[in-house]
């Protein structure tokens, strides 16, 4: 049923009154899916856009759709002399949300199964170096460890393709570093006709950042650049520095609400293609916009979003027939300290005779955090669900676990709901959260706890025992 309908523009007096009490059905313009494909059962609320028409008219126009309950809340946006594009920008955010939805499940499955791929094929890597050098079987071990890494980095790619670009763990970034490992990864995958080349500045300060989606940034723009190409034979030309960014330059780009004036690193990306005529200029950052035989076209919308909300601007200029430039530029970090070496010393530290208990209803992903603590000498305690963990830890009178490492989703009780149990019966006790889903949204569940860390899978042995000395009262 519908309720509360509240029309924006002007319209006929009264043309929405009779749209009250109305069964949603008789409202669609478009019969060919029926209207509980989009308001399904079971779900409390839910918010989209599609095409109603008015009872006594047929004046079709954009609504945006909130279901709470058995009941239907409509907010009217009137088709006026630019309706397709209004429809078509309501309809594409929206069509955005849903894949989010869609992709953050598929994302936690694959996130386990990599936790388990990445850390075990760390440690057979490091026990293989003191049994063998058959470089074939060390390199084997390697590719394992490589592959599992790209997977992951696919995964994360998935998750940008969302309405909002989703923050991961944040760091310190090299960019320089960066792009030279992107331009070798995907140096194999394009034609030898195109020719690589890099005027890369190795002394680049530092930017804040998640850095899997800041490789898909870099990726994306090499990538494109290739496209641009194709076959014919020309350059890819990556460069890197630092530049003072005043607002005029902001303006000129795209830019996120939090980008200010100051130093920037940026990341330049240029190539000898074929070029953008200024229509299809216009368009390339729009959600589902391609010019490619294959593809979705999400990829420039992911960048736009991602350098956004990391308080970037990104550049972008091209001359039909010689070539296309983009430029990305991200603010250097306030904090000028190498994130892969403290997290490398941290991983370092000795944690012998540590008693950590390890909660996951995922026998595989207890296994792995088990070994990679017990390989450097931390006492693991493993428990398979919340109701086990809480068990142990009552009956753990001399309150010598000392760190619990803890799954989110789990059945019966939620991780969440035990490390609530943890803060009031142990508020000492540090608790670290390890999750397949997006950290924001762990953040925003786990807001009024004491947390002690968030450990997002599929992680790295080096990134769990960083997690876990970094929690420890000492640190």
């Amino acid at each position: 049923m519908v309720v509360g309908v509240e029309v924006r523009g002007r319209w006929p007096p009264g043309c929405w009154d009779e749209a009250h009490g109305q069964p949603f059905t008789a409202l669609l313009v478009s019969r060919d899916r029926d209207a509980a494909d989009h308001l399904a059962e079971g779900v409390r609320y839910r918010r989209l856009s599609l095409e109603l028409a008015a009872p006594s008219g047929d004046l079709p126009i954009v609504a945006e759709i909130s279901r709470v309950g058995d009941y239907a809340m409509v907010t009217i946006v009137p088709r006026e002399a630019d309706a397709d594009e209004i429809s078509a920008e309501k309809m594409a955010e929206h069509r955005l949300e849903e894949i989010g939805v869609l992709v953050s499940g598929i994302a936690h499955d694959f996130n386990n199964v990599l936790s388990a791929i990445l850390g075990n094929a760390e440690l057979l890597g490091e026990e293989l170096e003191e049994l063998t050098d058959d470089r074939e079987l060390l390199d084997a071990a390697a590719d394992i460890r490589t592959a599992a890494d790209r997977s992951r980095e696919l995964i994360a790619q998935m998750l940008g393709y969302g309405a909002k670009a989703r923050r991961g763990a944040r760091g310190r970034v090299d960019l320089t570093a960066m792009t030279q490992e992107m331009a070798r990864l995907l140096r194999v995958s394009t034609p030898q006709d195109i020719l690589f080349t890099y005027s890369l500045d190795a002394e680049v300060p530092l930017v804040e950042g998640d850095a899997s989606q800041l490789r898909q940034v870099v990726m994306n723009l090499i990538v494109n650049a290739a496209d641009a190409i194709g076959d014919d034979v020309g350059t890819v030309t990556m460069r890197s520095g630092t530049m003072y960014a005043d607002r005029a330059v902001i303006e000129a780009g795209l830019a996120g609400p939090d980008a200010r004036e100051g130093d920037y690193v940026f990341v330049e990306v240029e190539d000898t293609g074929c070029g953008i005529d200024a229509p299809t200029l216009a368009r390339i950052f729009d959600p589902f916009f391609t010019t490619k035989k294959t593809g979705r076209g999400l990829g420039l919308a992911g960048v736009r979003a991602i350098v956004a909300e990391h308080g970037g601007v990104l550049l972008v200029s091209s001359t039909p027939g010689l070539g296309t430039v983009f430029r990305v530029l991200l603010p250097v970090s306030e904090h000028q300290r190498d994130a892969k070496g403290a997290e490398a010393s941290a991983g370092a530290a000795d944690i012998a005779g540590l008693r950590v208990l390890v909660v996951d209803d995922e026998a595989i992903i207890r296994r792995v955090v088990a070994r990679i603590l017990s390989s450097r000498g931390a006492d693991v305690v493993s428990a398979a669900d919340g109701h086990e963990a809480l068990e142990i830890l009552s009956e753990d009178a001399a309150t010598t676990i000392q760190c619990v490492v803890l799954n989110v989703s789990m059945p019966f009780i939620s991780g969440i709901d035990v490390a609530a149990e943890i803060n009031a019966t142990r508020p000492e006790l540090p608790v670290l959260l390890i999750s397949g889903y997006s950290a924001t949204d762990i953040e925003r569940r786990a807001a009024d706890l004491s947390i002690a860390g968030i450990i997002q899978k599929p992680f790295s042995a080096a990134g769990l025992l960083a997690a876990v000395v970094a929690s420890l009262p000492e640190n």
